[in-house]
């Protein structure tokens, strides 16, 4: 039988394969490990701290089949970046599917909002984990830039007509995503709601707006009709059975050229297709900690490709 390693002694040997897998280079995935390392050997030794039957002396069991912490890591980036189950990861790994659950579900917790900085959209919100050093001097907000985006759903069992989105012609969970102009950084992330609900409302909701100065520039599209004219910058909207002047089409494409960051990281964290694909969990919570994941992985891509590593 071939060893747990042989998947992933074979896969860091091509490197353009590797990034095509997993979207990080080789190097970027050593560097995620060296700085999620002591924060995991951390929780590890509070875990089995905890245990009050303990015989032997913490590091004496038995340890994990892939080996190093950059292996765990592999292991969860590959069940992030693909939407499949357990068990096909067990059998890519060698490992059991229960295995490859836990490890998932350990390592979570590390990414949950270690790369998104410190602004006024996050301040009053308690952290999980410490802001990572390629943060440390984040700018101020000037510029934001505001968008929803949907996540299809398995079509639920009750009450189908709230999570139906008419814009996606299916069953769907939206979130706002509000990510600073000039560095790409994704600076806030809302919990998922359901599909039917109306980007304005939604925004509203997170209090996002009210967070901000007057002084910070916002940016959205159409669906954000309604809000502030003096500190947001929204596209003209068609008047009914009549057209734009060439000058409100001149300003539009102008806003659209400054808008398409968002989507750019909207793509950059669909690109982990567990939520990018059709979503299969039934939990809001454990949905919330891929988006979370995906999240702080698109960041920390960003900042170090930005030269910041």
């Amino acid at each position: 039988m071939p060893s747990s390693l042989s998947f992933i002694e074979k896969i860091t040997s091509k490197p353009y394969l590797f990034r095509r897998i997993f979207t990080f280079s080789f190097e970027e995935w050593q560097l995620l490990a060296s700085k999620l390392k002591p924060e995991w050997q951390e929780l590890e030794t509070g875990r089995l701290s905890k245990r009050k039957d303990r015989l032997n002396r913490l590091g004496q069991g038995r340890p994990y089949e892939v080996g190093s912490f950059a292996n765990l890591l592999l292991v969860a980036l590959l069940y992030w970046r693909t939407n499949i189950g357990y068990e096909l990861l067990g059998f890519i790994f060698n490992i059991d599917q229960t295995t490859v659950k836990r490890v998932v579900r350990r390592l979570a917790p590390l990414l949950l909002d270690r790369f998104i900085p410190k602004t006024a959209l996050t301040n009053n919100k308690q952290r999980s984990n410490k802001l990572d050093d390629l943060l440390a001097n984040f700018p101020e907000l000037a510029d934001v830039i505001f968008d929803g985006t949907e996540l299809p759903t398995e079509r639920p069992k009750k009450r189908q007509k709230q999570q139906y989105s008419g814009k996606k012609k299916r069953h769907t969970k939206k979130v706002q995503i509000a990510i600073d102009k000039k560095s790409k950084i994704i600076v806030a992330i809302s919990p998922p709601a359901k599909g039917k609900i109306h980007d304005k409302k939604q925004l509203e909701l997170t209090g996002w707006d009210k967070k901000l100065s007057k002084k910070v520039t916002r940016f959205g599209d159409l669906g954000y009709q309604g809000m502030p004219t003096d500190t947001w910058n929204i596209p003209h909207k068609k008047p009914h059975k009549q057209e734009l002047t060439k000058k409100q089409k001149k300003e539009n494409k102008k806003l659209s050229r400054q808008r398409i960051k968002v989507e750019h990281g909207i793509r950059g964290i669909k690109t982990f297709r567990r939520i990018g694909e059709t979503i299969k969990t039934k939990s809001n919570e454990l949905l919330l900690t891929s988006i979370l994941v995906a999240t702080n992985l698109y960041n920390f891509k960003v900042l170090v490709r930005q030269g910041l590593g």
